[in-house]
Order: structure tokens, then sequence, then C-alpha cells
């Protein structure tokens, strides 16, 4: 007996096929996940190395201006972008301030001075922990609606002849005149 083989070429689907199936689940008007995330990490590398250049590019320009003997130029400039950082310094130190100030005002008077020098992330978990604390709802009974301390029956549970009694009416009615 002779045994025959046959080759069969089992056939794989290319990349093309499967981008093409994938992209056919997809709606037009959204973008895959691997992609978006494929593509926000290319910009932050690229962010990344801009950034790095960009110094890198201030620093050769200063070392070259230094070298030319215009160091005067270089110092201004370092004074010009000093200024600029101070006084955003100080607009965020404003804010900090402020911010302070309207948590420490939400503590008590004698407790101030205490929570005066926390560090701020600190003071705002203390603040809207006491927040919560302070607007936590207190439990109350609903069923009872008067203001009596014994509550009187229902009136749908009243029988007929306590209804029809003025006595037991009269004292049904002087339960809820009570304070």
């Amino acid at each position: 007996m002779e045994d025959s083989q046959t080759d069969v070429k089992m056939e794989s689907p290319s990349t093309e096929d499967v981008k093409q199936l994938v992209s056919e689940d997809v709606k037009p008007e959204q973008v895959p996940y691997s992609r978006f995330k494929e593509i926000n990490d290319k910009n932050k590398a690229l962010t990344a190395n801009y950034d790095k250049l960009a110094l890198q590019i201030s620093d050769i320009e200063e070392a070259k201006l230094i070298q030319e003997g215009k160091k005067d130029d270089v110092i201004a400039n370092l004074k010009g972008s000093n200024v600029e950082l101070q006084s955003k310094v100080k607009s965020l130190e404003g804010y900090v301030n402020e911010e302070r100030s309207n948590l420490l005002a939400s503590f008590p008077e004698e407790k101030r001075g205490m929570y005066a020098e926390v560090d701020l992330s600190v003071l705002r978990d203390i603040a809207s922990d006491r927040q919560e604390l302070t607007q936590k709802k207190v439990g109350v009974d609903s069923t009872r609606g008067g203001t009596s301390i014994n509550p009187p029956k229902a009136f749908h549970e009243m029988s007929m002849d306590d209804k029809a009694d003025p006595t037991k009416w009269q004292a049904y009615l002087e339960t809820f005149r009570r304070k």
C-alpha cells in the first residue's frame, strides 16, 4: 500500500485582513483604545524629547553668548526670567493663602491656631471630614407624624364606638394640640 500524502496549505489571514475585520467592528467616529494609547505614548515621548532639546539649545545659546563676551545679555535674560518666575510664585502663594484662610474659617476660633501650620492637603482632608460629620443626617422616625409623646391610634384603627365617644375623640384631638 502506498501512502499518499497531500500537502495542504493552511492559509493564514494576513494582517491587512485582520485590520480590516477589526475596523469593520469599530464605528468610524470611535478610535480603538490601542491606537489611542500608541499615539498618546508617542506624543508624550516627543514632547519630552522636545523639552530636553529646547533646554539644551538654550544652554548652548547661553554658552555661545558668554564666549562672545556678551555676559550682560545672558544676565539680563536670566533676570527677566527670574522676575517672571517671582510674579508667578507670588500669585501662587496668594491662592494658597486664600484657600488656607477659607478652610480655617470653617473651624471654630479656638481651633484655628492648632490647624494654622498644617500642610494644605492635610487641612483640606480635615475640613472635608469635619464637614461630612456636621452634615450627617439624624435618623428620624417618620411613622409618627404628630408632636405627642404617646401617639394616638391612627384614625383608621379607631373603632366606630371610639369615633362616636366624645371623650375619646376629644382626647384624640388634644394629642395634636400639645407641644
